[in-house]
């Protein structure tokens, strides 16, 4: 409606021009000069690290990967001694169905108007964990090539009801293996576009384009770019050899590729994928990109900083964001982290799980903010309800103008100063608030501030 009346707008203002009325024709110049300027906004999801876990049960055992196996219920001398998994998830285990239906519940009741598209960033499976069954036998549990597609089915159909006029782009994770390029082209085939299609059956990566608008989505193949280890287990079940040069599966080549005709074309670019560059900040410190990946990626940005719009991933279930600098120390680019679905984080302690929603100007893909929405999950445990409630809007959270490399930047350097609360405020949030108490007790040696009563 709104861009019928722009398009309307702009014809008059052409024949009121050539009509040469000059007060109209002042007044049709600045309006026409609004249609230009002018941008309708749009939205768009983006869920991450779901980890669906499909042994999850509520009489399981939630310190033991909360499973309604006959070990784990039994395994115990009393039920008593037990602490029985909740029925939306538990903060040590991976995620309930009941949860992801929860939060495709409230996606689609949150806001149903002027959705363009849904990114999901991967990690879909739970993790593979080690257990201690009866024998006192470690035991690594794997999961078969034909659950694995089930799974991705069952995920794939849920999000196909819940976003019937929508696309949903998928990136790959570290944890969506075992499945191959093919079979996954064919699980997706109603999202993704015959030229998306080449490039993922080639590696799992491709670019979403409509002709109409001024920007394209690049989804990149992040398991690609990490450590040779974690690579060969990432695709030693996906139909192709593990490729350890400078370019596995001509990924940069087709990426840099990408940018250039952008350029050309003069059009803003999203990229998407699922493990960023940099470090765990949270508990590790630990880098999960190969060094030379790492490095070659932020060159690359730098290079293209002007027409990159916004970074988009996940893997560290954490609310975080990353400024990225050119060679001379100036901020140039940026990246959003969304937190997880699943609240269980192995290594890096629990949280509540979060979706996020951006508002974006749909001619430019000038990302304008974002609202981030969270499910306390002791307390829809405790109510048998999940309602899912808005944690926070970045503008206004922390009192910014606009999302720029700057504006982060300047985020970023007030966590320094010992008289704004900023830095309280976003590792409150990097938990996605959960027990505050408990976040602070990690921080104790680090941060002055502690919570209020």
């Amino acid at each position: 409606m709104i861009r019928d009346y722009l398009m309307l707008l702009s014809w008059f203002c052409a024949v009121q021009g050539k009509i040469g009325n000059r007060i109209d024709d002042v007044v049709c110049r600045c309006r026409c000069r609004s249609y230009h300027e002018l941008s309708v906004s749009g939205y768009f999801w983006h869920i991450t690290d779901i980890h669906y876990d499909p042994k999850y049960g509520t009489q399981g055992n939630a310190g033991s990967v909360c499973w309604n196996t006959r070990n784990n219920i039994e395994g115990v001398p009393s039920r008593l001694d037990r602490k029985l998994a909740g029925q939306f998830g538990d903060y040590s285990c991976d995620t309930p169905w009941a949860l992801i239906e929860s939060a495709a519940q409230a996606m689609e009741s949150k806001h149903d108007e002027g959705i363009e598209f849904v990114l999901w960033t991967g990690a879909t499976k739970a993790n593979e964990v080690v257990t201690t069954c009866c024998s006192d036998a470690l035991t690594r549990t794997a999961m078969s090539g034909e659950l694995r597609l089930q799974y991705l089915q069952n995920l794939t159909d849920l999000l196909s009801r819940t976003f019937k006029a929508q696309f949903v782009f998928p990136a790959l994770g570290h944890e969506d293996i075992g499945v191959s390029f093919e079979q996954l082209s064919l699980l997706w085939q109603q999202w993704l576009p015959q030229e998306a299609m080449d490039t993922y059956l080639r590696a799992g990566y491709y670019t979403i384009e409509q002709s109409s608008e001024k920007y394209l989505i690049v989804f990149l193949n992040t398991n690609l770019w990490m450590d040779l280890s974690e690579n060969r287990m990432a695709h030693r079940t996906s139909g192709i050899t593990v490729d350890s040069s400078q370019d596995p599966f001509g990924q940069w080549h087709w990426f840099e590729s990408v940018l250039k005709k952008a350029r050309k074309e003069d059009k803003a670019v999203f990229i998407v994928g699922h493990t960023p560059p940099g470090v765990d900040d949270r508990e590790s410190g630990a880098a999960t990109l190969n060094e030379r990946h790492n490095a070659k990626y932020l060159q690359v940005v730098r290079q293209n900083a002007d027409i990159i719009r916004g970074q988009f991933f996940g893997h560290w279930h954490s609310d975080t964001f990353r400024v990225i600098y050119s060679d001379t120390g100036n901020p140039v680019s940026w990246i959003m982290i969304a937190p997880s679905i699943t609240p269980n984080t192995p290594g890096g302690g629990p949280n509540n799980p979060g979706l996020r929603l951006y508002e974006f100007e749909t001619g430019t893909g000038q990302v304008l903010d974002y609202k981030q929405y969270y499910l306390d999950l002791m307390e829809a445990n405790k109510q048998g309800l999940a309602d899912w409630k808005i944690e926070y809007s970045l503008l206004d959270y922390y009192k910014l103008k606009e999302i720029t490399a700057i504006s982060l930047h300047d985020l970023a350097d007030r966590f320094t100063q010992t008289r704004d609360n900023a830095f309280v405020r976003y590792i409150l949030h990097m938990w996605v608030l959960y027990d505050s108490h408990i976040v602070f007790g990690v921080f104790k040696d680090k941060c002055e501030y502690r919570p209020t009563e």
